[in-house]
């Protein structure tokens, strides 16, 4: 029986990031197993550009240096001209990430198990068909968890009349008033008629798609934006929580992408961390890869607490917003801030509520 160099099971964006960054080698085979048909996927990834992204530029579709957070009573407006705010999509990664000099093959089957033989692993798919790898990057995980925060939404590519939109600048989180939930609307302007607009919630259950139908509908009524053409869709839940998928007591299996504690927990950003974990993979090959440091964590965690015993309609973020800069925002974003703009973000938020959150 054949032997792959690799396996990847679930091909999102990490598993494809694997693919790409460590194994495009011609001398190399993979095997890759996604119940799911990756054709009928396509997402927009949203990120600050930072130096690790650099090296995928060309897959940017879009780039803003400005963004707004706000409610309907304030109106924060941040720039930084040296990292935009960008998106690539689902589909420009997926084909970049498959453009590549290796034997690859797609097995659209469910991983039942797998366990070490011999120098290699066994994975049995739920045909119970076997196949054998030198190594297993595994990228599911678990959606939800009791008692824990989700960020979930919906949203909708729109084409709307000429000159709707300022394509200059992205709506990062409006927030509106919804009972139990903190709710904002997140607009991607492509060009001044095409945008995408999307329903975000965290809480601790999704909601059904005409939920998030609704509010983009009386947010388009409330702005007059009259919708010409529906062009796409994208849905998604991000987990609010850190991963607890233990690390294999075997080498040569890793847990990779939001399974393996890529995601910003408190903000549900993960495309540019879980890159930037797999570049790190690639130098390293060590199982102990850490993208987020310690502190960030304990803010995260902090801030998690807070949000799941305290409703609000956004105040908390829209402070944070107030009290930084551009820069110091999207540094806070991806994880990069500085001792001074986390003293900032600790000041902005409600003294008593984080203490007794800091104890959560």
């Amino acid at each position: 029986m054949k032997i792959y160099k690799a396996a990847i099971i679930g091909l999102g964006s990490s598993g494809l990031a694997v693919n790409k960054l460590i194994y495009d080698n011609k001398d190399n085979e993979v095997i890759a197993f996604d119940n799911a048909n990756i054709n009928n996927r396509n997402n927009y990834f949203g990120f600050w550009l930072t130096n690790w992204m650099k090296p995928y530029e060309n897959l940017i579709e879009k780039k803003w240096n400005s963004w707004q957070i706000s409610n309907n009573n304030l109106k924060i407006i941040h720039s930084d001209e040296n990292h935009p705010y960008c998106v690539i999509s689902f589909e420009n990664w997926k084909k970049f990430c498959l453009d590549t000099k290796n034997k690859f093959k797609l097995v659209n089957k469910k991983v039942i198990k797998y366990f070490p033989k011999e120098n290699f692993y066994k994975i049995i798919t739920e045909d119970n068909k076997e196949y054998l790898a030198e190594k297993i990057y595994d990228s599911r995980f678990k959606k939800k968890r009791n008692n824990e925060l989700i960020q979930h939404f919906y949203g909708i590519t729109i084409n709307t009349n000429d000159n709707t939109f300022n394509d200059k600048k992205i709506t990062l989180m409006h927030f509106t008033k919804v009972e139990n939930f903190l709710h904002f609307i997140y607009i991607l302007p492509f060009s001044h008629n095409k945008a995408l607009i999307e329903s975000t919630v965290f809480s601790k259950n999704n909601l059904s798609e005409n939920w998030y139908k609704e509010q983009i509908n009386k947010y388009l009524k409330e702005n007059s934006i009259n919708v010409t053409q529906e062009l796409s869709y994208e849905k998604g839940i991000i987990p609010m929580f850190f991963a607890d998928e233990k690390k294999s007591p075997y080498p040569n299996i890793f847990n990779i992408g939001i399974r393996g504690g890529a995601c910003k927990a408190s903000t549900g950003y993960a495309f540019a961390f879980l890159v930037k974990q797999i570049q790190l993979l690639k130098k390293t090959n060590s199982k102990e890869i850490n993208i987020h440091s310690f502190i960030e964590k304990k803010m995260d965690q902090v801030f998690l607490n807070y949000l799941k015993n305290n409703n609000e309609y956004g105040d908390s973020f829209i402070k944070i917003a107030k009290n930084l800069n551009g820069n110091e925002f999207q540094d806070f974003m991806m994880g990069q801030s500085t001792f001074k703009t986390k003293f900032k973000i600790i000041k902005s938020m409600p003294k008593f509520p984080f203490i007794k959150a800091l104890f959560g």
